[in-house]
């Protein structure tokens, strides 16, 4: 493989290509300082990538020039070129964007990865999600070459003769910002309530955010556990100290949200990465008993229906993996989905009387845990499963739901 210049990377693109690049944990910030700071090198290239809401700060279609952008996930930081067109949106869950950037054809596909091993492999590492399914549909393939990226031995790579040229990229890797204590407070009887759901022996899932997170970290005394998620945060690196998790089990997941400590001890961890075609497909789920979902929402209704993306009229995420792994959880033999959230943020509650366009159904929803308690739904009639929420709801705002 032979190696060149960040500005290599921009000079071979031409207007009318359509060019795929990493998203979530493997963006690369050498690749959008390149592109940054080469205005006009990519006039009339459409970029295309799956960028996390929490994870991805970059705005590229708000970049000077008239590159364009497509992704699938809303969020605050692409407000200002989706208003002005220059990005596009195209919601669907997870598993739906594997299948469309599976079966796309790209001019250039750049890729994030460790340097080659001595069988010439380049490891995706932490971001596994999309890359294995993109670059052999690529016309030509640049890797951005990372001492920092973990080459985890049982996670999808491309082989080193399949690369046109690589740069070396020596920024580090994206890490989550440090989180606020989860021992004290809300989170923490969230956590302990939500953890007192999940049996030994559970296959689990959990999505980002300090909810879900200090759920996992509540597990720790657990026997026993298995791994099968779309994203793994330092909590799995506790569990798997702690001895919860199954040492004897195949651990699955796409990518890794974390510090750069998490990240090197991923380099000889028991973890397995793979595309989203194993983490969220739904043949792979159905296969699994036991399945618990651990989730959160921006808000619930009486009828369990959940909002994830929008607040106070912004549309500020996505369903994600949500919807694979809570129909997962529905038809898994054993299977349970929790949402767990705070019962109130800035003194709004979370729990609401309707929301006018869920994201996800209340069929789908088995239990919803606050501070408050646990509404278990699943089962329940219309009535009782409000009953239900309202009585996991704030205290100061029951009263307003019981006369919805």
């Amino acid at each position: 493989m032979r190696m060149g210049y960040p500005e290599d990377i921009v000079r071979g693109l031409r207007p009318g290509q359509r060019v795929y690049f990493q998203g979530g944990p493997g963006e690369s910030e050498l690749f959008y300082n390149v592109l940054r700071d080469n205005p006009g090198l990519a006039n009339g290239v459409e970029f295309w990538s799956c960028l996390i809401p929490g994870i991805n700060r970059h705005d590229y279609g708000a970049l000077p020039g008239t590159a364009q952008l497509v992704t699938f996930m809303a969020s605050p930081t692409l407000e200002p070129s989706l208003a002005s067109g220059r990005t596009k949106l195209m919601a669907m869950p997870y598993s739906e964007i594997a299948e469309a950037l599976g079966a796309m054809a790209f001019d250039v596909a750049i890729l994030h990865t460790a340097p080659p091993d001595r069988q010439g492999r380049m490891s995706f590492g932490i971001a596994c999600d999309m890359p294995a399914l993109v670059w052999p549909n690529a016309q030509r393939r640049i890797a951005l070459v990372n001492q920092k990226m973990p080459a985890i031995a049982d996670a999808d790579f491309i082989p080193e003769n399949e690369i046109e040229f690589g740069v070396a990229a020596t920024a580090p890797l994206l890490a989550a910002p440090v989180s606020p204590g989860r021992s004290v407070g809300p989170l923490a009887e969230i956590a302990r309530k939500a953890a007192e759901l999940v049996p030994d022996g559970a296959t689990i899932q959990s999505g980002i955010g300090e909810a879900p997170a200090a759920v996992v970290a509540a597990l720790r005394l657990h026997r026993g556990l298995k791994v099968h998620s779309g994203i793994i945060t330092p909590e799995y690196r506790a569990l798997m100290e702690s001895g919860a998790i199954d040492p004897g089990a195949t651990n699955i997941t796409g990518v890794a949200w974390g510090d750069a400590d998490f990240y090197r001890w991923l380099s000889y961890s028991d973890f397995s990465f793979r595309s989203a075609r194993g983490t969220h497909g739904s043949g792979t789920l159905a296969k699994i008993e036991g399945f618990v979902s651990i989730g959160s929402a921006l808000e619930v209704d009486l009828a369990g229906n959940l909002n994830l993306e929008w607040r106070k009229g912004r549309h500020v995420s996505s369903v994600g993996g949500s919807p694979d792994f809570l129909r997962a959880a529905a038809a898994s033999p054993g299977g349970l989905s929790i949402i767990a959230l705070p019962a109130t943020a800035g003194g709004a509650s979370r729990i609401v009387p309707r929301l006018g366009s869920p994201s996800i159904p209340g069929s789908l929803v088995d239990c919803v845990v606050t501070e408050y308690g646990v509404a278990r739904l699943k089962g329940l009639s219309t009535r009782d499963r409000a009953e239900a929420l309202i009585a996991v709801a704030a205290p100061e705002h029951r009263a307003f739901l019981s006369r919805r």
